[in-house]
């Protein structure tokens, strides 16, 4: 399977997270998903940051597993990406179950079933909110690939095929022939 950009940078990671905590709260902040027209202007500045940073938390306490599928493999491949996404959603889907739950409807009657909790509220969310995830994953990746080869060295042979490029970690020595 063809590798996938990849940067294990915890920096970058973080950065991720907190666009991603950004753009959550804009997204809940014009949309109105969740009721949250019926909240207070002070309300929604309490409750919708505070989403905002659960979707942070829950991609950071995703990073460990991501490491470990890492090390089990020497290459990042668009399946581990997959099982990554799967495993930050399930996360991410429960913690903000339990938050809409216990926080945001604490000792209301009525809350959302479950099933219309997924179906109309989260991934629509999901859908909506994600790419930030995908593309500053990627977009990391390529750019962490583009710093690697641009730091091979070339050695030229004199046919067609002769030539060769190598990184400076893997280079050990260079011995004339003449």
């Amino acid at each position: 399977m063809k590798p996938y950009p990849f940067d294990p940078s915890i920096k970058h990671h973080l950065l991720i997270s907190l666009g991603l905590a950004l753009w959550i709260f804009i997204f809940l902040y014009a949309t109105e998903p969740l009721d949250v027209n019926e909240f207070s202007d002070a309300d929604k500045l309490v409750y919708l940051p505070l989403y905002g940073l659960l979707g942070a938390v829950c991609y950071i306490i995703c990073l460990p597993v991501h490491h470990l599928l890492l090390l089990k493999k020497t290459r990042w491949t668009l399946a581990h990406e997959i099982q990554f996404t799967a495993i930050f959603l399930v996360v991410a889907f429960v913690i903000a179950r339990a938050f809409y739950l216990y926080v945001v409807v604490a000792g209301e009657p009525n809350p959302y079933s479950l099933t219309y909790y997924a179906t109309s509220i989260f991934f629509p969310t999901v859908f909506t909110v994600f790419p930030i995830v995908f593309l500053g994953r990627w977009a990391f990746g390529k750019y962490k690939n583009k710093r690697l080869e641009a730091q091979k060295i070339e050695i030229k042979g004199e046919g067609t095929y002769e030539g060769l490029r190598i990184a400076w970690d893997d280079l050990i020595l260079i011995q004339s022939s003449d």
